[in-house]
């Protein structure tokens, strides 16, 4: 298997500051509706005929920064496609900054509103920019553990923010809210600082002619002492261009290849990946969870320790099912984890059905005990995986629409099941959970059924997972039953087998070497 460079990591987790916006500004609001401060500075009561209202006003402030997102996330493609795989993280980034400092500015829930509206529009650009970036720049053999990093530091950015929402808790006045809302600029100014540092996708370079800058990025991403040659660089950069080659020969705008059974396929399978991951119904434990905890009788301090404790294993378990699923696949890794989740739910549902708001502290402590469970699993076994999966799916021409399609049921299905989530625990209490017992348990057969494997194939060689013709790794054009049923690694390949090599100069670093490409 081949080892990521340094370097390849460290570009990897600097993109993901991102992720660590995403993370933070999910979550922080959960951290704020903890102030009683917060209350009376926007004038809304908890008690009283105005208890409703807080309701309803909270409910917009969880939905909108959604819809903000999944409107961001769909217009996203346009700009990474024209103006680079950087500049769609930079954008993210300049928005996030703006929404961010709006938010911990505001002056009443209307401001609030509008200031949420545009950090989920910062999200929604992140979102789908981050790990397409990633994707474009890991090798094939640890795609799984290089975009796996956006998974595990969205569980991180959370976790900040759930460990400075208790190191805030007894902070009196406005500073104990305003605070944490203005420290959610960090992550993406930093950002906006750093990715004019990062090398471009050395995919795109090549899709826009830029060949030779391509090649360059590549040598550079995967320059390590045990391959003083680049044959790694060379053999990706050979594969990458005779599809990308093949592909274009034959394109057509997105409206007419989405004529095709597979483009179709494609678009279905990223689609309902990503839904995996909202059908567990983990969003809505991560946004409501101080509500949740409390409702098990533990004090608004202990729900935000839990809660933070949480946050460590969301960002821990993705991490780990990086790693996990460049080893199992992606497919299998989802499918059993989904199935053990849909236990849990019902155990969680039960148990807390039966135990909130009453003084049984085994059976509250089990519904507590099962968040954690739950976190665990669905970190390692579905919320990576399914990232991974959905980023590495399309053809380069249509990789930056495919990978926004793929993630918006992260911002479609919350904001349809967070802005729910207030009125029905208010409403039927744990019964709320059966929603996605019954969900998770349908997305479990979709992906035993339906889903391909992914693992083991570059970018470009995806096409022969869903029945299109592939370039294999000497220039010859096959058809995806051939293709599969040979070793496509390209780590194995001989370049010299069908194509006489030639002598090139590469500068790399002011320094000049002779290869063979």
């Amino acid at each position: 298997m081949h080892i990521p460079s340094g370097y390849n990591i460290l570009v990897s987790v600097t993109a993901a500051f991102g992720s660590l916006t995403y993370g933070y500004a999910a979550a922080i609001l959960g951290n704020t509706l903890e102030k009683a401060a917060f209350y009376e500075y926007m004038n809304l009561s908890l008690e009283g005929p105005g208890a409703a209202h807080t309701t309803s006003i909270i409910a917009w402030w969880n939905t909108i920064l959604y819809v903000g997102g999944f409107f961001a996330c769909m217009s996203y493609t346009a700009f990474g496609n024209r103006y680079g795989r950087k500049s769609g993280i930079a954008l993210g980034a300049i928005v996030s900054v703006i929404g961010s400092a709006l938010q911990a500015g505001s002056v009443n829930p209307d401001m609030m509103i509008v200031a949420r509206l545009i950090v989920g529009a910062g999200m929604g650009i992140l979102l789908p920019a981050v790990p397409l970036y990633q994707a474009e720049i890991a090798p094939p053999s640890n795609r799984g553990l290089l975009v796996g990093i956006h998974a595990s530091l969205i569980g991180y950015g959370s976790m900040i923010s759930g460990w400075i929402g208790v190191g805030f808790f007894y902070t009196g006045g406005n500073v104990g809210w305003r605070v944490p809302l203005a420290l959610q600029t960090v992550f993406p100014l930093v950002l906006l600082i750093v990715v004019w540092f990062l090398p471009e996708s050395p995919r795109w370079l090549y899709m826009h002619d830029r060949a030779e800058e391509a090649k360059k990025v590549l040598i550079a991403l995967h320059k390590k002492p045990s391959d003083p040659n680049h044959l790694f660089a060379q053999k990706e950069l050979f594969v990458i261009k005779n599809q990308i080659d093949y592909e274009n020969s034959k394109r057509l705008p997105v409206w007419q290849a989405l004529k095709k059974r597979s483009l179709q396929k494609r678009f279905l399978i990223g689609f309902l990946s990503m839904s995996c991951t909202q059908c567990s119904g983990l969003l809505v434990v991560l946004t409501y969870q101080s509500t949740i905890y409390q409702s098990l009788g533990y004090s608004a301090f202990m729900a935000g320790i839990f809660g933070s404790i949480w946050s460590v294993l969301n960002g821990t378990g993705n991490f780990c099912g990086g790693m996990l699923g460049d080893y199992v696949g992606r497919k299998k890794l989802v499918a059993v984890s989904l199935v053990i989740l849909d236990c849990m739910l019902i155990v969680l549902c039960t148990t807390t059905y039966l135990y909130s708001g009453t003084d049984n502290k085994a059976g509250n402590t089990a519904a507590a005990v099962f968040t954690f469970l739950m976190i665990i699993v669905y970190a390692t076994g579905v919320d990576c995986a399914s990232l991974v999966y959905s980023s590495e799916l399309y053809p380069g021409e249509y990789r930056a629409i495919g990978v926004s399609v793929s993630l918006s049921p992260v911002l479609f299905w919350g904001c349809i099941f967070t802005g729910a989530a207030g009125p029905a625990f208010a409403s039927i209490g744990a019964l709320y959970y059966v929603v996605f017992i019954a969900l998770t348990s349908v997305m479990a057969l979709v992906v035993i059924f339906f889903f391909p494997d992914t693992k083991g194939f570059t970018l470009e060689q995806m096409s022969a997972v869903f029945g299109d013709d592939v370039v294999d790794m000497y220039g010859n054009i096959e058809n995806a039953k051939d293709f599969i049923n040979e070793d496509h690694n390209i780590e194995h390949a001989d370049l010299d087998k069908n194509t006489p090599p030639q002598a090139e100069h590469i500068e790399v670093e002011g320094e000049t070497k002779t290869e063979t490409v």
